[in-house]
């Protein structure tokens, strides 16, 4: 399920019985709605629940108990008639601190119930420290240090969870989060539960591929409500590494075995570049943003002009430059063919590209387009767009996929 969740351990805990369970369901609908902005006052909520007004004003009265939401006085309605009384959340009474395994470290941002990011920093991990087959506990005692120690208003007290984004695998029959195509290096389960038994607070492992892909669809939620085009799409990560998630009906698909959406792995070319994972031409091998920069600098070179440095140089030059533009639309072409694979074989009509890979700009996005459709009569009714959700979406994503899906208030 490319995910982990690592609950606090409560020995002698009872499951919960029909009727506790029910009153959660409940007060979670309630939290969610008012959270949401769907419903601003209890007469809202009353007819959104279809539950009687008593049996709502208990469970908001628990609510306002727990500090999570707030009467705010009289509501704003052209309705005749005794106004309502308005319901907010209490974003701040709550925090979620999500931490980004990164190359160059890890990325530390702490979030509210209202998902806004309200501190966050980038805190680098020498590359001594890491070790190949485990670097859990080099992650973990940074992530530690920095809740403990540096951490400005990281709230013990108003924590929910520590969420972490790995760009990698969960292998649950190893206990193992893997890699390293990514980072070059593995972590296991078990450093992670140290982790959290230092820190008394529950752990939420998730795949940021996953997290990017949750993100978009609530941006796009948000933008288009209850629409049904924002149900089903795939979302493909472009960075060093090239995965993708697959959403269908609103929920994240995540496979049986853990690797769904690991599309950077799909041979493109056979008895090509050498991969980590051990095949031989993988996707990722040749459209990961390293190597669309390197092919573009190879075009340089044949054309015996100066190499772009960087990606975003890259995006400057090419729609003008014959040769660089030759090398970008090449690597559009061999995307297009890895996209074209896997829509067929899903199903799926609406593709979002992130990851960084957005600065190449509209002209890279048109040659995908046209390459796709150009192909079949399949590909006659593929959306084609760049992310939208913003900077922090991996660690938005993340919280906001702990609050639907995990997060319980009476159990």
């Amino acid at each position: 399920m490319n995910m982990k969740y690592l609950p606090l351990d409560t020995a002698g805990a009872s499951r919960a019985g029909y009727q506790q369970q029910v009153k959660e369901a409940n007060i979670k609908r309630i939290f969610d709605l008012v959270r949401s902005g769907k419903c601003k006052s209890r007469a809202e909520l009353v007819r959104a629940m279809k539950l009687s007004a008593t049996s709502v004003s208990v469970l908001v009265e628990e609510l306002e108990a727990r500090d999570l939401i707030s009467e705010t006085g009289p509501a704003h309605t052209t309705l005749p008639g005794r106004r309502p009384i308005s319901l907010r959340m209490n974003s701040d009474e709550r925090q979620i601190a999500v931490f980004t395994l990164r190359r160059d470290g890890v990325l530390y941002a702490l979030l509210n119930l209202a998902c806004e990011v309200v501190e966050s920093r980038l805190f680098p991990l020498e590359a001594a420290g890491l070790c190949k087959e485990d670097a859990g506990d080099a992650y973990a005692a940074l992530i530690e240090d920095m809740l403990t120690r540096r951490a400005r208003r990281f709230n013990r007290k108003k924590a929910l969870a520590v969420g972490i984004c790995f760009p990698g695998v969960y292998i649950q029959s190893e206990g193992m989060f893997s890699n390293l195509s990514a980072l070059g290096v593995n972590f296991s389960e078990a450093s992670i539960r140290r982790l959290r038994d230092r820190l008394r607070l529950p752990v939420y492992l998730f795949n940021v591929t996953k997290c990017l892909a949750y993100a978009e669809k609530k941006h796009m939620d948000a933008l288009k409500p209850d629409d049904p085009e924002t149900l089903d799409m795939i979302f493909v990560e472009i960075h060093d590494r090239i995965s993708s998630a697959l959403i269908s009906r609103g929920s994240i698909y995540t496979g049986p075995l853990n690797t769904s959406g690991e599309i950077g792995h799909m041979t493109l070319m056979y008895g090509g570049r050498r991969c980590p994972c051990g095949n031989e031409g993988c996707l990722e091998r040749y459209v990961n943003q390293s190597a669309i920069l390197e092919d573009a600098r190879a075009a340089c070179e044949a054309a015996g002009t100066e190499a772009p440095a960087t990606l975003e140089a890259l995006a400057r030059r090419y729609p003008d430059e014959p040769a660089l533009n030759a090398a970008v639309m090449n690597s559009a072409h061999m995307l297009a063919s890895g996209l074209y694979s896997v829509l067929v074989s899903s199903g799926l009509r609406r593709v979002v590209l992130g990851g960084g890979i957005e600065v190449l700009g509209e002209p890279f996005l048109r040659e995908l387009r046209r390459e796709l459709k150009r192909r079949d009569v399949l590909m006659r009714h593929v959306y084609l767009d760049y992310a939208q959700a913003g900077p922090d979406a991996e660690s938005v994503g993340l919280a906001q996929y702990f609050l639907d899906k995990i997060y319980t208030i009476t159990v």
